[in-house]
């Protein structure tokens, strides 16, 4: 009897399948003849949440942004409706009272990211545009939950870790490829250069920070990959990857994103010298001291270079100080001054996450502003990832960024040092120079809060906390660090 009631629910939910399908046609509800994929997709996700992850590392670079779907609401497609079901899965377990390990909660990192999180919220109370900063804060939470926490204990497996290193990679290349096609067919003029990457990604800034994040890992596989147990033949294809990528960087004509790769060359010199993170910090320290200290002098001798943005590559480099005529450069100090004068009125709570555009206008000097500049101040955000949260969330807000970005750099040198096992010691440099090429650049620029920086900023961070957590912690050398 039971066999003869399945067969009937069989061809009974079958028919209905098949008499949906027909009425959505007839009447033009297309969109209706996919409902009955989404218990067949609940089920993935309960089930197989790791490879829902693994999908979105792969979805991210080549995802669609779409600027308005409707109240305003900006939507990357497909990859910000998974993240969002993500999110409300992870906080339904956590009411349910299945926690994180203990060990992941206690990591200097998390708890940053953590107290940065319930910051946002605060400040959000007291923002000038309380839904704007409701949504930013919403946004940071689900990356937060999704790429930290839940990576975090996904990669338990190096071979987790390998797996969204590659698939991101290899989206990556997919992309660089298709803005290397189009660029060509422009014969690669600077211009061009800006739009190349569309629809994927709506600028060259954002789409150079994006490309770089891959260059690191797959050039550590590409150079070092035998010795990471990896075949002559996905080496290769690392190495390979590696090249286009950089080829991509350099006609991004990003100016940032060359000068994250010198420095994240410069941190792999350090790693191979084995210098201490704790020196790496007093001579940064130094540095910044003595810029401070002539730092009239040398915004003087900066403001001799009159070379302008150009097509030629070296000429395009050169402009990089040019501080006296360059438009781009004019307007990022235009906007850090907005952000010094924002955060002298409000420094305890800022105005608000997510509200710099709505907010830094009547900031502005009129000496001080570029041909680029609004009066209305409705162009763009503050250029810099390190100012933002000052004139956002006060000093709260920005030492937290910097702390993340410290914590997460001394975790990676001190993973990558004691680590005994090739793979993960691999994994966690190519991770960690990836970050820097993004921490260099969010000097100068700021994306972490969309799809395309921030899956493999958090992903990145969470490949170096999970090596440190799981996969260092019952080495002896560790106990002698």
């Amino acid at each position: 009897m039971l066999r003869k009631l399945d067969v009937r629910w069989f061809y009974g939910l079958g028919l209905l399948f098949l008499l949906t399908h027909v009425a959505c046609f007839i009447f033009d509800f297309y969109y209706l003849s996919a409902l009955p994929l989404i218990p067949i997709f609940l089920y993935i996700l309960v089930h197989h949440t790791d490879k829902v992850i693994l999908f979105l590392a792969f979805a991210t670079p080549l995802s669609i942004p779409f600027k308005d779907i409707g109240a305003g609401i900006g939507l990357s497609l497909p990859t910000e409706p998974l993240i969002v079901l993500l999110f409300f899965g992870v906080v339904f377990k956590l009411i349910s009272g299945k926690v994180f390990e203990v060990r992941i909660l206690k990591n200097p990192v998390i708890l940053i990211a953590l107290g940065t999180m319930a910051w946002l919220f605060m400040t959000t109370v007291t923002s000038t545009h309380p839904l704007v900063s409701f949504k930013y804060s919403l946004s940071y939470t689900w990356y937060i939950l999704v790429f930290l926490l839940l990576l975090t204990h996904f990669f338990k497996s190096e071979k987790a870790m390998m797996l969204f290193v590659w698939l991101f990679s290899i989206a990556t290349v997919i992309l660089t490829l298709y803005t290397l096609k189009n660029h060509a067919a422009e014969s690669f003029t600077r211009l061009y250069a800006y739009t190349a990457m569309r629809p994927f990604i709506p600028d060259h800034g954002m789409y150079a920070a994006a490309i770089s994040f891959a260059l690191p890992p797959m050039l550590v596989i590409g150079v070092f990959g035998r010795k990471m147990k990896v075949s002559w033949f996905w080496t290769a294809v690392a190495l390979s990857i590696s090249l286009v990528i950089a080829l991509g960087v350099v006609f991004s004509f990003t100016r940032a994103s060359w000068l994250s790769l010198v420095v994240a060359f410069g941190v792999f010199a350090l790693l191979i010298a084995k210098v201490k993170f704790k020196t790496v910090i007093t001579v940064g320290v130094s540095l910044l001291a003595v810029f401070l200290l002539f730092q009239s002098l040398i915004f003087s001798e900066l403001a001799r270079n009159k070379q302008d943005s150009d097509d030629d590559i070296g000429s395009h480099l050169q402009s990089f100080s040019n501080v006296s005529t360059d438009p781009s450069n004019l307007e990022r100090l235009n906007r850090w001054s907005c952000v010094y004068r924002m955060f002298m009125d409000k420094p305890i709570t800022g105005f608000g996450p997510g509200t710099y555009t709505y907010e830094y206008g009547p900031y502005q000097l009129p000496h001080e502003m570029s041909i680029i500049s609004t009066h209305a101040g409705d162009l763009g955000n503050v250029h810099s990832e390190y100012l933002r949260p000052f004139a956002e969330s006060g000093l709260i807000g920005g030492l937290l960024w910097i702390a993340l970005v410290l914590a997460t750099m001394h975790q990676g040198f001190h993973a990558y040092y004691v680590s005994n096992n090739t793979r993960i010691k691999g994994l966690v440099l190519g991770a960690l120079l990836g970050l820097v090429t993004y921490f260099i650049h969010g000097f100068l620029n700021n994306y972490s809060e969309f799809d395309k920086i921030a899956v493999p900023m958090w992903g990145f961070i969470a490949i170096i906390i999970a090596s440190k957590t799981y996969h260092l912690e019952s080495n002896d050398s560790l106990k002698n660090t």
